[in-house]
């Protein structure tokens, strides 16, 4: 099989294509972010309540199934061509997006829009390796890592600036000129690799990852909310998960040219990286679904300050993101940045646990701050050690299917953390004070609705009514056993996401501690790399 060969670029060429890449993640981290803060507006003008979830579920399951992919055909016809194809779909379903009429358009753009994310996700990453040296790579890694977390805290206030001064459509046009930057930047001075000659693409491989990974996603989104998680629809849907996934391992197994080299797991540093990568990440959206959560519902931050909410965390990501990064490039070791940032997360999380309503607002802002510190150096570093122990050709195969088990354990860490929250706040009803039981049917399921604590204007419309049976002191003793259960229900979600982060640690520590080097070159047999 004829390898893939990288041309030569000089320091300019390198920080030119650079810069493109960065403006290709920032697109499509950016994206994650400001759609989110206009969805109630898009909501109420374009109505379809029961559809919400689906404008997140249409572009998650794209962007999640079409990694992979992606790396594969990376690896035969090279970064390049992907990448340009990734920014013309993503912009040209985003520029639809933005005329929608419905629900119904709107969600099938935003699935194309995940057919081109997956591609601007997986490519940012892996164009690094084709761009700099083993050596180099921390630190730019770690600026891409930085460029995640600002994206992360800058979308929401875009997202709710544009929708209040212009229009929700105005998140999806504002797309198109970062996306037509990144085009010239990437055309311009990305180099392309020459494609492999006999390599074949394989379908029916590809069909197999869609048939495994769509119907887990559909069941770990809908489970518990829209169905049941004992139902017959959610675990038909586990069962044919299982049953794909099954035949996709053995079909990878035999396949000529398959999505996913099996060979790739008898590489120590790969198979270690993706199952850690999956655990700091399903951690790490912990913080991101509910420390917002808490701050709104315990703590009683308005909405319109949600946005800054995670702000201290990211700040925390960007600083230790970038100098893990730039040590890395320095040391050319990345395992003990990786240990440490892993254990400063879990030890993080755990503290979370002890999170009530008598915590204040610098006790919260200091843990966010701490945690970012903490998943900084994760955020990058499995990536380059993904990537120091892979052969070149398998290089967009490797870097993908690391990205694809973060997203993952992103998906599968919602789906439990939401899980135990439910299961929290559904004993709320045995911890009610007596007053509650006086408030007729209707009002009684109002006040009980968890839903009720981060809606500020919800509260303020409720309060007289309950006021008016109850008393003011009555208000006040039900809402405090509100606000204690969700406390309660935020703290058990920490401590299974302290878990998941300890369980990080200890994998890693089985990280082969490799030093990297300024030459390109990878182990010509992928089952001895990482194992000295």
């Amino acid at each position: 099989m004829t390898q893939m060969t990288q041309p030569e670029m000089t320091q300019q060429e390198k920080m030119l294509a650079f810069s493109g890449v960065m403006l290709v993640l920032f697109l499509s981290s950016l994206n994650m972010t400001v759609v989110g803060t206009a969805l109630p507006r898009i909501i109420a003008e374009l109505g379809g309540l029961n559809l919400y979830t689906w404008a997140f579920t249409g572009y998650t399951l794209a962007s999640t199934v079409s990694t992979p992919i992606y790396g594969k055909l990376s690896d035969i016809y090279g970064r390049k061509g992907i990448l340009l194809f990734g920014i013309v779909l993503f912009a040209l379903s985003s520029t639809l997006g933005g005329f929608s009429q419905n629900m119904g358009e709107l969600i099938l753009f935003r699935t194309l829009q995940g057919l081109g994310g997956g591609a601007l996700m997986s490519m940012a990453f892996a164009s690094i390796a084709d761009i700099f040296t083993p050596l180099e790579r921390g630190k730019y890694q770690g600026l891409n890592g930085a460029v995640f977390g600002i994206s992360s805290v800058v979308g929401p206030l875009v997202g709710g600036f544009l929708t209040d001064h212009l229009s929700w459509r105005w998140v999806f046009f504002v797309n198109l000129p970062f996306a037509l930057l990144a085009f010239g930047f990437i055309w311009r001075f990305l180099k392309s690799s020459a494609p492999r000659q006999k390599a074949q693409v394989d379908y029916l491989g590809a069909a197999l990852l869609i048939l495994f990974t769509v119907p887990l996603l559909l069941a770990l989104t809908w489970g518990g909310n829209t169905y049941a998680w004992g139902s017959w629809q959610t675990l038909s849907l586990f069962a044919f998960s299982v049953v794909m996934l099954l035949v996709f391992i053995w079909w990878q197994g035999r396949a000529p040219s398959p999505i996913l080299q099996l060979s790739l797991f008898k590489n120590k540093t790969f198979t270690i990286s993706n199952i850690a990568g999956f655990m700091g990440l399903a951690g790490m959206y912990s913080a991101i679904l509910y420390l917002p959560l808490f701050m709104q519902g315990v703590k009683g931050v308005s909405a319109a300050n949600s946005g800054l909410v995670l702000s201290p965390m990211m700040l925390g990501l960007v600083i230790t993101s970038t100098l893990a990064g730039f040590a890395v490039s320095r040391t050319g070791r990345y395992k003990p940045f990786i240990l440490g940032g892993l254990g400063i997360m879990a030890l993080a999380l755990l503290y979370g646990t002890t999170l009530s309503p008598h915590t204040t607002t610098l006790t919260v802002t200091l843990l966010m701050v701490v945690l970012g510190l903490g998943i900084g150096p994760t955020n990058s570093l499995f990536t380059i050690a993904v990537q120091s122990t892979t052969p070149r050709e398998n290089l967009g195969m490797a870097t993908s299917a690391n990205q694809f088990f973060r997203s993952m354990g992103s998906t599968i860490g919602a789906a439990l953390f939401g899980a135990i929250q439910s299961a929290d706040l559904h004993k709320v009803m045995d911890q009610l004070p007596e007053q509650a039981s006086k408030l007729p049917e209707k009002l009684a399921s109002a006040v009980m609705n968890p839903n009720l604590l981060s809606n500020p204007e919800a509260l303020a419309k409720v309060e007289p009514l309950v006021v008016s049976v109850v008393g003011q002191q009555g208000f006040d003793a039900i809402l405090h056993t509100m606000r204690s259960a969700l406390s309660q229900a935020v703290d058990h979600v920490f401590l299974l996401a302290a878990l998941f982060a300890g369980i990080g640690f200890i994998v890693s520590a089985g990280l082969p501690d490799l030093r990297l080097t300024r030459e390109v070159k990878a182990p010509t047999k992928v089952a001895g790399s990482g194992n000295d």
